[in-house]
């Protein structure tokens, strides 16, 4: 494994070999300007030949002391202090080698020591001058090169790809309290830099050493160190390297925070993901957002706080807070209180099946654009409690969206999830009716703009999978999986309101009547059980041995495979990478006005049987959602044919759209 040939060593070694020749070329004009200078001072002319030869020999006594300090594999972009403290040794080494050189070249009393005091100090400005050139293009920071780091911090070995670990070094250094770790070297997953170094630190080299240095650096230094994570690993496989490093050896995995919050934490279930976090156009919403008011309801909850958090940083005139829940309401307020002083703020505590109080609350804030995030959406629970999820999650969403609409808003975003296709629950059958409701009423309130947005799971959501793993996992185990084949799509929470903020900005810009639809690409489905192993792998610790894993079977209205579009839904990709557009026929609103107004009262009336049966006859797609029809996991295939049901992957669907194979 030491011996594997490492991709980036070819560019490596080229870009060490264009530095050592920058240095070689400044140590010939280093002496060339100390006997000038000497010359112009004294009044004295020395002959060409020692200035020659001297020049000469400097450049030989450079190139040895550059290899002895280590200074050739810096990379300049990434200078700090310590590599200017190594240029600074180098210069004086490299004159403390020319001496011998220079008493058996020439006679050295015919060499004025005038001329070393001038050369060394145009030497070591020169050196220095072009890296901090390089890391002021590179950065804009050039003074921060001058910090010293702290050594009184754990130590970590940091992994991440090239980029992702200079930037996270450059920014951690440069915050008051530096890097939170001291670095032993780093692991670049791409194996670019091996051999020099960023910021300082040395790249070691690919992945695939990592379980080699953990290794040497856990008997050198009498204990394990960290595995500190610069940024989201994108290939899985990279990621399952280091979760099986971890977990061999105990070793703790952090994350390195570049944010607000700058410095490390534990490594969470986002982490896990394994792909490219999608992220916001700031222009294109920062258009929308900067100086509009904003109203979210659910603001409380763990999308809508951080829809909260997420619109406050873009600069909105007011924010308003709606939200039943006391204490989740009084916690976001409290955020904005200390975060955002200066920026508007109102809360309304009220629950979105009162439509007095919506518009009430509409009527003083005066949005122009409201996000809903407020909903019911735990799958057993909403199978036990049928009628509470069709009053939040179906009368609810009309209450919010005409309230939106006759208050003449510009944009209404309403979240909804993969669970809406082909429902094989409750939950997702009341969101499903909200969605065709939201379809058949935007063309009757042109002035708003109508968006909707299907998540996957949103890892570390209250009720999500992720925080029952990590309770069980601490508690020792077991961890309960409820399927070996269970598959879901995941996303981040952050990713999850960028996604609701990005298709409210996209919608704002378009001129056609229908309500948009707005999927991310969340890459391939996960494994739960996977997800459960990768777990117990990022707490250190191995599956089946220290931690068990039981199955438990498919709850109440659970699918082994979720999918994202109807079979009728013509999808398209948006202008922004990563999202993308389904278009459907909207039904008659009149029609869905008395369907969901008879709904609605049954569910009042608390006839649960009757409340099932009306759900289920809303639409066509929700014949299952009561599950007395079809098994769970027998639910109607994605594609217009038998031979695509078991295609889960979401690009893969788009590809074939393309190319004519679904109609």
């Amino acid at each position: 494994m030491l011996n594997e040939p490492q991709k980036g060593l070819p560019d490596a070694w080229r870009a060490i070999t264009l530095c050592i020749c920058y240095d070689l070329i400044v140590a010939m004009i280093s002496m060339r300007i100390g006997f000038a200078g000497y010359d112009a001072l004294t009044r004295q002319t020395q002959t060409s030949s020692p200035t020659n030869l001297l020049s000469f020999e400097l450049m030989l006594a450079l190139a040895s002391a550059l290899l002895l300090t280590g200074v050739y594999r810096q990379v300049w972009r990434h200078t700090n202090a310590s590599d200017l403290r190594r240029i600074v040794q180098a210069a004086l080494l490299a004159n403390l080698i020319i001496l011998p050189m220079a008493y058996f070249a020439h006679d050295i009393e015919d060499i004025p020591i005038g001329v070393f005091l001038l050369e060394i100090p145009v030497l070591v400005t020169l050196m220095v001058g072009g890296r901090l050139v390089s890391r002021s293009r590179a950065t804009g920071q050039w003074l921060s090169a001058f910090r010293k780091a702290r050594s009184d911090r754990p130590f970590a070995i940091i992994v991440g790809e090239g980029a992702k670990v200079a930037d996270t070094i450059a920014t951690l250094s440069q915050t008051p309290d530096g890097l939170p770790v001291r670095p032993l070297g780093i692991i670049e997953t791409g194996g670019a830099f091996t051999g020099r170094a960023i910021g300082g630190v040395q790249v070691l080299g690919s992945l695939n050493m990592l379980d080699h240095f953990i290794s040497v650096m856990s008997l050198r230094y009498g204990s394990t160190p960290w595995i500190a994570l610069a940024g989201r690993l994108s290939r899985r496989a990279d990621m399952d390297m280091v979760l099986d490093v971890s977990s061999r050896h105990g070793a703790t995995i952090q994350r390195l925070r570049r944010n607000a919050e700058a410095g490390v934490a534990p490594a969470r279930p986002n982490d896990l993901l394994s792909r490219t976090e999608r992220k916001l156009d700031e222009r294109l919403v920062s258009e929308m957002v900067s100086g509009a008011r904003i109203f979210v309801t659910g603001a409380g909850g763990t999308i809508g706080s951080e829809l909260v958090r997420q619109c406050a940083a873009l600069g909105p005139s007011e924010i308003t807070l709606f939200d039943a829940g006391e204490y989740n309401l009084y916690e976001i307020d409290m955020y904005l209180r200390g975060a955002y002083p200066n920026m508007g703020r109102r809360t309304f505590l009220g629950n979105i099946r009162d439509r007095s109080r919506l518009d009430e609350a509409m009527e003083i804030a005066k949005p122009d654009v409201v996000i809903h995030a407020a909903a019911l959406k735990h799958v057993p629970l909403m199978e036990m409690n049928p009628n509470e999820a069709i009053l939040t999650n179906v009368d609810g969403a009309r209450n919010v969206a005409l309230a939106a609409a006759e208050a003449r808003v510009d944009a209404f975003v309403f979240i909804s999830t993969d669970k809406a296709v082909n429902p094989a629950n409750v939950m997702g059958a009341t969101k499903r009716a909200a969605e065709l409701y939201l379809q058949a009423l935007a063309p009757k309130y042109p002035k708003t703009r109508f968006a909707m947005v299907r998540f996957g799971n949103v890892l570390g959501s209250a009720g999500s999978v992720a925080p029952l793993f990590e309770r069980q996992i601490a508690a020792g185990g077991p961890v309960t999986v409820t399927h070996k084949d269970m598959t879901r799509y995941f996303m981040s929470v952050e990713e999850a309101a960028s996604l609701v903020i990005q298709a409210a900005a996209l919608t704002s810009r378009e001129d056609h009547r229908e309500a948009s639809l707005f999927v991310l690409d969340m890459g391939d489905p996960v494994s739960i059980l996977e997800l459960a192993r990768r777990m117990i792998r990022l707490n250190g610790l191995r599956p089946d041995e220290d931690i068990r894993i039981i199955y438990t079977g498919l709850r109440p209205g659970e699918k082994l495979n979720e999918r994202v579009f109807y079979k009728n839904e013509d999808v398209e990709q948006t202008e922004i990478d990563g999202i993308l557009r389904a278009n459907t026929r909207a039904l008659d609103l009149e029609v869905l006005h008395k369907d969901i107004d008879r709904l609605v009262s049954a569910a009042q009336s608390s006839e649960r049987d009757i409340t099932l049966r009306l759900l289920s006859q809303l639409a066509p797609e929700l014949s299952n959602c009561t599950g007395h029809d079809k098994r769970a996991d027998e639910t109607e295939p994605l594609a217009a044919d038998n031979k695509a049901a078991n295609v889960t992957d979401l690009r893969s669907v788009i590809a074939r759209r393309r190319d004519g194979q679904i109609v």
